[in-house]
């Protein structure tokens, strides 16, 4: 095909029809007339302010304000919290709304047996406007027959989410110091993998009968410590060895090796790099740290290595092993029931709101 080409004559000929047909374009310049048409209609120039420039429309982000929010956005939560708040004001108060004329023991400090019911049987069928949660039986004990059974669970409740608090704590700063360690530093790793296997091939049980027959003649003066040390002995390993396997996920990612070049300590890494990116992972298994404390405890009462009852330290764990001694349960539920109304939703609002605030403290349902 032969290209076709045009004289300057020809397209000044097409310029000036051009610029007859639409007025617009007749200056010399038409197209830079008509942006600078268009932009003065469409836009208005309002100056520039370097305050204005620096203002933020929205709040700054705070992670702990996010995290909250996402929180409370599950009305399970909120439900949650109302029931913890509701067994801990009891737990405080509820030994107060006591009977009339109710103690336990004796004014020369002797223990006051059966002080209601019948001493023939030890019990009244079931709860009344008197004794709101019953009367505990004659077949749970010398210390507890007779008594009023809601004096004795909320006593026990103090004392075993004490336990339960304090045995938490313990075990989450270990297994969090021990498990940053173990995941970063790799040396220890032969020495924790081997105790973890010889504690893991040792019932825990028998463990426990043998620290207990070490220190059982110190319960009547130190019993609480003595617990709490007998719980705490191998409770941090789970966390522990659950830090560590997350720490080797992530300990050789390019930030790390990065801040690792810089020149970062080993403390600096830990707490900065590592950890803050944990803490929606330990969060899930902490939570359950508190009922698992006071189910173990439950587990010792029942092969008699807990608290010693005739000295008034009460337990959850005491009264519900106490009530299943024999089969007088089967006939009066209420004995069973009555501390499991207490320990059941306990345990399953600790662990809800461990999921929920797991949920919230992962930055990527933040925004």
């Amino acid at each position: 095909m032969k290209k076709e080409k045009y004289s300057d004559a020809d397209v000044e000929k097409l310029f000036k029809e051009i610029n007859d047909d639409d007025p617009r374009l007749a200056d010399s310049t038409p197209v830079d007339s008509t942006i600078e048409s268009n932009f003065k209609d469409l836009f208005t120039v309002v100056g520039s302010s370097r305050e204005e420039s620096e203002r933020l429309d929205s709040a700054p982000y705070s992670y702990w304000r996010m995290t909250f929010q996402q929180l409370f956005k599950n009305p399970l939560v909120t439900v949650c919290l109302i029931i913890l708040l509701i067994i801990v004001f009891f737990t405080i108060f509820g030994v107060m709304m006591r009977p009339a004329n109710y103690s336990p023991f004796l004014p020369d400090g002797s223990f006051n047996e059966s002080p209601f019911g019948d001493p023939k049987n030890g019990y009244v069928e079931g709860p009344s406007a008197a004794h709101w949660f019953g009367i505990c039986a004659k077949s749970m004990g010398d210390f507890f027959k007779g008594q009023d059974m809601w004096v004795c669970v909320w006593k026990g409740a103090q004392l075993s989410l004490l336990l339960g608090v304090v045995v938490a704590i313990i075990d989450t700063i270990l297994g969090i110091l021990i498990g940053s360690l173990w995941g970063y530093f790799r040396w220890l790793d032969p020495i924790l993998i081997e105790f973890r296997n010889f504690v893991n091939n040792i019932p825990t049980l028998l463990l426990d009968i043998l620290l207990m027959q070490f220190f059982r003649k110190y319960m009547d003066e130190y019993g609480f410590l003595i617990i709490v040390m007998l719980l705490c002995a191998l409770g941090w390993l789970g966390l522990a060895g659950f830090v560590r396997n997350q720490i080797i996920i992530i300990r050789n990612r390019e930030y790390n090796i990065a801040s690792q070049t810089l020149g970062s300590s080993s403390k600096s890494m830990i707490t900065h790099n590592l950890l803050p990116y944990l803490i929606s992972v330990i969060v899930t298994v902490v939570s359950t740290a508190i009922p698992e404390a006071i189910s173990a405890e439950v587990g010792l009462a029942f092969f008699d290595l807990s608290f010693k009852a005739d000295n008034g330290d009460i337990t959850l764990g005491q009264v519900l092993t106490s009530a299943v001694k024999d089969t007088t349960w089967m006939n009066y539920p209420y004995l069973l029931v009555a501390p499991l109304l207490v320990m059941g939703p306990l345990t399953i609002t600790f662990f809800y709101l461990g999921l929920a605030l797991a949920d919230a403290t992962d930055p990527k349902s933040h925004r």
